[in-house]
């Protein structure tokens, strides 16, 4: 049985002109066989159509039919094609020149058109491997830039002009994708869609991540309606995610050549409530017919993604995204001048000020934000929030709508490629680094957080005794709760399970080159120094914490209940526990725990030992973990 989902790509589509209408144009050519997965030795496949008198043109290579195609006269009979000779593979298409040594695995993509004396095929080429037109290779792009400086030659590969780096819909392609989920042999759906090249500077690596949206150009569907991410739930909890209006596959970015899990690990870990986070899943992908290696399935951001998962319109959505500068992604340019309205009041007000904090808290969620930003400081995100204002998007309503809770017109934080951290290389190998401190400190040193505008954000809300208390707590439960080192070991331990009996044949296939004598050792020494930076990480976080503020050590808290059958209790806003909780906290930062009874049940009181209670509201303590073996209560009954 396949363990995960695979992904068939098509490079073209044939448009066939006919003076008939599309409910009378029934002489689409049928296949015998569907399209799928076959053990057999060899396979026999009839192509027919209904009228007797259209001829059948058919390829063999994944390219479109023409009247100078092979004209069918009798069934083909298929067999493996893995043993024949690479043909896409063999282009070269990065700056480090490596070919694949070993002859990749193969599928059979036969096309076929039928055409009537009175029809016309027209071509709709899209060859991603042209040298003048393609997408996916250095081609004219790189040669036309050499030529202007002949040593530009020796120009690092991240660094050099090609065409892969051709961005936007004038670049967008026409493509087919079949896809085939891991528990069937078929294909579960086929749709044309638009194509092009996805990422900065993991353009420039062998095998490049892709971009597909649906298009009613491309054969008349303007969504995809197939839950292609297994277990994608929406954002506001009603049902699973079942219409993409785009979605990608990525190579795993920066992490590509290690170990291809980093940012599906990260994310998943922080996932919450509050803000967005991208779900994702494996797949194969075979672009026409040749094997292409592992790739994570993506859902996207955009006012689409909003709208899919909040059911909001649209067209009252605004996301704008990280880049040199800010950018709308979704919305009007005009757009733009709400976000720089808010960012410029945090940046310019006094927000230990009540009254300014209540109006950034009024269109900005300070909640969610709190946690965003203390997930870039656990995780050291290189070119992330913080050190390059790097990878990072918000979406609001334009107009709100209360009829949707979060349509309150309220800026709220989307995380995406978190990868470059955690030990991967360069300075994200070093654990012990401290953005925190650079973020504290507006007399920071550090070229690199000296001209982030997010951490001058941060740091004028801590500014605000409400908001700094509400960090310190997200910081803590970095360590606490999301980043619980069992609950990470355990979480890399199933994803590098899940891609070992597939990244052999994926290195193999797309390098490093270093990797090649030995791919599933070298794999494995690259997943240990992840798991080994988030295990030293987790030792050293509360550490970090206590320098940077100035507390004294933190002390064990645990929480617990009378009855869990009767309630469960929410620690700092954010993560509900239904069995006893230990986490580690400071005594100069109130910790809040909300009571949740059951329904029929309610809280009948808190018992607190070792602890101060300083406010107790309806459902709802806080507390200074005043001394060792602090312990909160909540009896229900």
């Amino acid at each position: 049985m396949r363990i995960i989902n695979y992904l068939f790509i098509l490079l073209s589509l044939t448009l066939v002109s006919s003076k008939k209408t599309d409910e009378e144009d029934t002489n689409l050519p049928q296949f015998s066989l569907n399209s799928g997965f076959y053990n057999n030795d060899s396979i026999e496949l009839e192509i027919k159509t209904k009228d007797p008198n259209a001829i059948i043109y058919y390829t063999l290579d994944g390219t479109i039919p023409t009247e100078n195609s092979t004209i069918y006269e009798k069934p083909l009979l298929l067999k493996n094609k893995s043993l024949e000779e690479n043909v896409l593979c063999n282009f070269n298409v990065s700056g480090k020149h490596f070919i694949p040594s070993i002859k990749v695995n193969k599928g059979n993509v036969i096309r076929a058109v039928a055409k009537l004396s009175n029809d016309e095929l027209t071509n709709v080429v899209n060859n991603l491997f042209d040298y003048e037109n393609g997408i996916y290779v250095l081609g004219k792009d790189y040669d036309d830039w050499i030529k202007v400086d002949p040593s530009r030659v020796n120009t690092p590969y991240y660094s050099t002009t090609e065409n892969f780096n051709r961005k936007g819909r004038k670049y967008e392609k026409p493509a087919t994708i079949e896809y085939f989920p891991s528990n069937k042999t078929e294909v579960t759906f086929s749709q044309d869609v638009g194509i092009r090249l996805k990422g900065r500077a993991s353009r420039t690596y062998y095998q490049k991540s892709f971009r597909f949206v649906a298009r009613e150009e491309y054969g008349g569907k303007k969504n995809i309606k197939y839950e292609i991410i297994p277990g994608n739930l929406r954002s506001d909890g009603k049902g699973p995610v079942n219409k993409y209006k785009s979605f990608s596959l990525r190579n795993a970015g920066n992490d590509s050549e290690y170990a291809k899990m980093r940012d599906i690990v990260l994310q998943e870990l922080i996932k919450n409530d509050y803000f967005e986070t991208q779900q994702t899943d494996f797949a194969i992908a075979f672009v026409d017919g040749e094997y292409w290696g592992i790739y994570d399935v993506y859902e996207e951001y955009n006012d689409n993604y909003i709208a899919n998962n909040y059911d909001i319109d649209n067209n009252n959505v605004i996301v704008v995204k990280s880049g040199f500068p800010t950018t709308i992604e979704s919305g009007e340019e005009e757009d733009m001048q709400y976000y720089k309205n808010i960012t410029n009041f945090i940046l310019n007000n006094d927000l230990s000020i009540q009254s300014n904090y209540d109006k950034v808290s009024n269109q900005w969620d300070v909640i969610g934000y709190a946690w965003y930003a203390a997930f870039y400081v656990y995780t050291d995100v290189i070119d992330g929030y913080y050190y390059q204002d790097g990878n990072w998007a918000m979406w609001r309503v334009r107009e709100p709508d209360s009829s949707v809770p979060k349509a309150d017109g309220k800026w709220r934080m989307m995380m995406y490629d978190t990868e470059y951290s955690t030990g991967m290389y360069n300075e994200a190998l070093d654990f012990t680094r401290d953005v925190l401190k650079d973020i504290v400190n507006p007399k920071t040193t550090n070229r690199k957080i000296m001209g982030s505008t997010n951490a001058k954000i941060t740091r004028s809300l801590l500014n605000n005794k409400e908001f700094k208390n509400r960090f310190i707590n997200a910081l803590c439960d970095m360590k606490n709760v999301h980043f619980e080192i069992n609950r990470v070991q355990n979480l890399i331990d199933e994803k590098e399970n899940l891609l070992l009996p597939m990244i052999e044949e994926h290195i193999l296939r797309n390098g490093p080159i270093g990797d090649l004598d030995d791919p599933i050792g070298k794999f494995k020494e690259k997943v240990n120094n992840f798991r080994n930076y988030m295990k030293e990480r987790y030792g050293l976080f509360m550490e970090m914490i206590q320098k940077d503020f100035g507390f004294e050590s933190a002390l064990d808290v645990t929480i617990t209940a009378n009855d869990f059958s009767k309630g469960s209790f929410i620690v700092n806003e954010m993560n509900e526990f239904n069995k006893s909780y230990t986490g580690e906290y400071f005594k100069e930062n109130i910790l809040y725990i909300t009571a949740k009874p059951n329904e029929g049940c309610k809280l009948k009181s808190w018992v607190v030992k070792n602890c101060k209670c300083i406010s107790h509201n309806p459902n709802t303590i806080g507390i200074y973990p005043i001394k060792k073996g602090c312990i909160v209560t909540a009896n229900f009954n």
